[in-house]
């Protein structure tokens, strides 16, 4: 019998920029309205699976050392969110000195086993990934509170296997920043494993965007989002000090190749046809993909709750990229650092998903929000706050962004696991405020194939194994 789950905290220190970067000696960030609704929502989590290591003292020598260097670029990461009560607005500050924290731990199990596509316990995850520290900020106190940004986890596990994991202020940084700082961070690490200095040409090459006036401000949709957290009680920002999961929790993984994909679209399209609907005015590999794990969630819901025959709307929402929406080409450069995302959410009722077309109606919902965001990605972004309250399932992450290159001179990543602290299965308590089971998905690139999808679930025991059958034999009906 193996022994129970263990990772042990070895080492706990802090990691700055160079102490002679050429960073400036402080920098204070303003957030843009694209920064604040995040604001009201948990960290981020990334999970980074690698395959062996040299040994422990070299890996943790040269992890540290480049992140370091890494910083360099990056120091508003190892800065603070300052919020002071109303009506100063929160904001970003950097300070010479400034640094992230930095966690060394050790597993007594094995990368295989937690970097495998099959159903584990979500706690056993959350376990490789560092905490940020909760600090309220009650209204009569007139000194800005410091949050850190971003927390960083290093385990080495008992087959030499090690994963990276990211707990991260979403007011921070989008993915794309995020995923411009893993892989400089690697590039950096790679370079010095090899004794190599091809990181320098690198470096100059990540000269970021700070310049926050390039995001636009229409119709002040930032004072009404200010707004929205001012109205807050505590003003605390979300960041819970300890997460507490029920045993039966569990993620897995769950893969689309291309020909799925294909063969979804074109399921859709001949349905269509069978009952004289127009095709969604934009079916791309995306659509296809959200569309049918939309169907397959609720069909677990129909197999869980029987008896619940109530109809009703169900939303699912969705993150847009924005560089390439927001005003004209070029206005907004690839290298801003920030947040540059808007949101997108969908709306079909309960009974059309539970149809024999329901694969139709939730692609034409899907492909009819895309078109428009497009169009007009802000129309309507005064109420992104209020419409991401009423959501059924809410999509993270994206397939254009591709993780599977990242390698620290040891091997390229094995796997990805993007983790959300909102999901309401994560607890014995599934319903939010509005009474709604928010379920939340991840969709990444495939690691094994180009054009393939990755798509992470949280659910209980009970559902995931309902879901793995309804996913499973839908992708087998369409074969």
């Amino acid at each position: 019998m193996s022994p129970p789950f263990q990772v042990n905290i070895i080492e706990q220190c802090t990691i700055s920029p160079p102490p002679d970067s050429t960073a400036p000696p402080s920098i204070k960030l303003p957030l843009t309205f694209l920064d604040i609704p995040w604001l009201l929502y948990p960290p981020h989590h990334t999970l980074h699976f690698f395959p062996k290591p040299p040994p422990k003292t070299t890996i943790t020598t040269l992890l540290k050392h480049s992140l370091s260097l890494t910083l360099h670029h990056f120091h508003p990461l190892a800065g603070n969110l300052a919020s002071p009560p109303p009506p100063a607005e929160p904001y970003i500050i950097y300070t010479k000195g400034d640094s992230i924290s930095l966690n060394i731990a050790e597993s007594n199990t094995t990368i295989t086993h937690l970097s495998s596509d099959h159903p584990k316990p979500i706690s056993n995850l959350h376990s490789l990934l560092p905490h940020l520290p909760l600090i309220s900020m009650p209204r009569d106190i007139h000194v800005a509170h410091l949050i850190p940004l971003l927390s960083i986890q290093i385990t080495i596990f008992n087959d030499s296997g090690y994963s990276i994991g990211l707990t991260t202020q979403h007011v921070t940084a989008d993915e794309r920043t995020l995923d411009k700082f893993m892989k400089h961070w690697a590039c950096v690490c790679g370079s010095l494993s090899k004794k190599q200095d091809s990181f320098d040409a690198f470096s100059t090459r990540t000269t970021l965007s700070f310049d926050r006036r390039v995001i636009p401000n229409p119709n002040s949709l930032k004072t009404s989002f200010l707004k929205h957290w001012w109205d807050r009680s505590d003003l605390s920002v979300s960041i819970p000090p300890k997460h507490y999961y029920a045993d039966n929790v569990m993620q897995s993984t769950f893969r689309i190749t291309p020909s799925h994909i294909n063969k979804i679209k074109q399921h859709i399209l001949e349905q269509c046809k069978k009952i004289n609907e127009d095709p969604p005015v934009h079916l791309s590999p995306y659509v296809s993909a959200c569309a049918f794990i939309w169907i397959c969630l609720l069909k677990v819901q129909k197999v869980q709750e029987p008896r619940d025959s109530k109809d009703g709307p169900v939303y699912l929402g969705f993150n847009a990229g924005g560089i390439s929406r927001l005003g004209c080409e070029g206005e907004i450069p690839l290298s801003y650092f920030g947040n540059c995302i808007a949101f997108g959410r969908c709306m079909v009722m309960k009974s059309m998903l539970l149809g024999d077309y329901a694969i139709v109606f939730a692609a034409k919902s899907l492909g009819k929000e895309i078109k428009r965001l497009d169009g007009d990605v802000l129309g309507g972004a005064d109420r992104w706050i209020s419409d991401w309250e009423e959501l059924d399932i809410r999509v993270l992450g994206s397939p254009k962004v591709d993780s599977y290159g990242l390698d620290f001179g040891w091997g390229k990543v094995q796997k990805v696991d993007k983790i959300s602290s909102d999901n309401n299965n994560n607890n014995n308590n599934n319903n939010n405020n509005n009474g709604r089971v928010i379920n939340v998905v991840s969709l990444s690139g495939s690691r094994d194939m180009k054009g393939g999808m990755e798509i992470g679930v949280v659910l209980s025991k009970e559902k995931m194994s309902v879901f793995s059958s309804v996913f499973n034999g839908g992708l087998m009906e369409l074969a």
